[in-house]
């Protein structure tokens, strides 16, 4: 229990307050769609689908997180029993992922839809099996090469069996059965490994502290890249969300509505945040003398170059689908990944992200929000095309003025 509340302090805050925040912030969401008589028809496989991936996601990324680098090496040179000091650490995440991540989401479920009261408990078990399965698979990550060899298929077949009671399990009953079994197998993996397969000192960003010195700023943010998975795979994701998205805008017919997606795919969180998650590399760019507008501006071309090239595979799955991609929408996406990439630099940089915990709430701050929508207007305004040669030679005006600003700083 020592252990567990020491966890539970340090990332719920000293008193716990993180507790009352999410759950007050939770209420208000739930009175606010109440009020507005907001209905919205869903099935109930997507309810439990996205409180087991939404939930087993997050909770990979906290065991992910870099910031648990320092916290384990204090728990870890303390005297401690094997299964109390793993339960302890999957029990204080798991808490943490359900309180601050996944309440929100099931809140917005609960508020649009009326469900019976054994789908909202069903909901919360899928949530916490996810949580569970995503610790469970985990402790992979650090055996030998050969034992994860033999333990990938039957992860495999555990994850399949899990998503196929989810789509095809008609009996609520019987779905919870299945979703408690699947508990039970990821408590029985746990019990099994050693407390070790959560302790990660050589963190991602200790490992990249050796690259720098290197005089390649942009060798550095790409080691950072490479070295962080999550990041990779969040790029990885947006991509096939770029690959799809002509489908579903396609369907508005007699609206231009192609600008909109380059503003959504300016939603990667990861690379926008590498000041806020590395206080050590912030502190040296703002003390040496010509390095904030060194690191900057090549800090906002290696945003834009990722942006454009989400932007491409959106362009190139829109002329498969739909044709019609010409001159003026590449224009627009190279103004539009530049533009984000300028303002995202300089929202880092004036305003990083101070006080967090893991890197998760870097993922989850409301800032990551303000960049999309700026971009989402000025996508709105390029698709009516009375207005979209003036709307361009305005972005081209802010980029200039952006690109000068970043370039004195």
């Amino acid at each position: 229990m020592n252990i567990l509340k020491a966890l539970l302090k340090q990332l719920l805050g000293a008193k716990y307050e993180r507790i009352a925040k999410s759950l007050i912030a939770c209420l208000i969401a739930f009175l606010a769609i109440r009020t507005a008589e907001i209905e919205i028809e869903i099935a109930p496989f997507v309810f439990f689908l996205t409180a087991t991936a939404f939930s087993a996601g997050i909770m990979w990324q906290v065991l992910n997180s870099s910031g648990n680098a320092d916290r384990m090496i204090g728990l870890f040179m303390l005297p401690f029993e094997n299964r109390k000091m793993t339960f302890s650490i999957v029990l204080a995440f798991t808490s943490y992922t359900l309180i601050t991540k996944t309440f929100p989401v099931l809140t917005l479920f609960f508020a649009v839809h009326e469900w019976s009261a054994i789908q909202k408990a069903v909901s919360l078990l899928c949530a916490c099996n996810g949580c569970f399965m995503a610790a469970a698979w985990y402790t992979m990550t650090w055996q030998a090469e050969t034992e994860k060899r033999k333990l990938l298929p039957i992860v495999f077949l555990w994850c399949a069996a899990v998503l196929l009671s989810i789509f095809f399990v008609q009996d609520i009953v019987f779905f919870a059965l299945i979703i408690l079994t699947s508990q039970c197998l990821s408590v029985l993996r746990l019990l099994t490994e050693d407390a070790y397969g959560f302790y990660c000192p050589a963190s991602a960003k200790q490992l990249i502290r050796h690259t720098r010195g290197t005089g390649s700023i942009f060798l550095y943010l790409l080691r950072y890249l490479i070295t962080n998975k999550n990041y990779l795979l969040n790029t990885a994701g947006l991509s096939i969300i770029a690959a799809f998205l002509p489908l579903l805008l396609g369907q508005f017919e007699g609206l231009n509505v192609m600008p909109l997606g380059f503003s959504i795919l300016c939603l990667n969180t990861p690379i926008c945040i590498l000041l806020s998650c590395d206080p050590d590399l912030e502190q040296a760019v703002r003390v040496l003398p010509g390095q904030a507008g060194r690191f900057c501006s090549r800090y906002c071309i290696f945003i834009f170059f990722v942006n454009a090239a989400l932007s491409s595979v959106y362009l190139v799955s829109w002329q498969v689908w739909h044709g019609g991609a010409g001159g003026m929408e590449i224009t627009a996406a190279l103004l539009i990944a530049l533009q984000s990439a300028v303002l995202s630099v300089l929202l880092e940089w004036c305003y990083p992200i101070r006080n967090w915990k893991i890197e998760s709430d870097l993922w989850h701050h409301p800032r990551k929000y303000i960049v999309p929508l700026i971009m989402l207007l000025t996508a709105v305004l390029i698709g009516m095309w009375a207005v979209s040669i003036w709307i361009l030679l305005c972005i081209v005006t802010v980029e200039c003025f952006s690109l000068s600003f970043i370039l004195r700083l």
